[in-house]
C-alpha cells in the first residue's frame, strides 16, 4: 500500500507558468493530481524589499480530478531586481497527500 501511495505522490506535481515584462510578473500556479482530491490548498507569497515588506496568505478547497492541469490563480506583481519574492503553493487531503512547491524570480542582482 506505501507503493501506491508513492506513486501517486510521485505522479503528482505543483508547477509554475510565469512570464515578465520588465519588472510586472505574472504567475500562475498548476497543480496535477494523479487521484481525485477534495483538498486544501495554501498559497503565502512574501515580498520585502525597498519598498518594504508584505505577506499574503490565501488558504480555499479546491477538487482536483486526477490527471487534469488545475490553475489555481493569477498573480500578478511588480518585482524589482533587488526585491526578495517567494510564493509557496501547498496541496493537502488532510491525510497521505502533502505537496508543496515554492517559485521565486530566476533573475536576481
Amino acid at each position: 500500500m506505501h507503493t501506491l501511495m508513492l506513486l501517486a505522490a510521485l505522479s503528482s506535481q505543483i508547477t509554475f507558468n510565469s512570464a515578465h515584462e520588465g519588472d510586472m510578473y505574472t504567475i500562475i500556479p498548476q497543480v496535477v493530481l494523479s487521484e481525485h482530491c477534495v483538498c486544501q490548498v495554501q498559497i503565502l507569497t512574501t515580498k520585502q524589499g525597498e519598498s518594504g515588506e508584505s505577506r499574503t496568505q490565501q488558504r480555499k478547497t479546491v477538487e482536483f480530478a486526477a490527471n487534469q492541469p488545475t490553475s489555481l490563480m493569477r498573480l500578478s506583481m511588480n518585482i524589482s531586481p533587488q526585491d526578495d519574492v517567494n510564493i509557496t503553493v501547498t496541496v493537502t487531503d488532510g491525510n497521505a497527500l502533502h505537496l508543496s512547491q515554492q517559485w521565486s524570480p530566476q533573475n536576481k542582482i
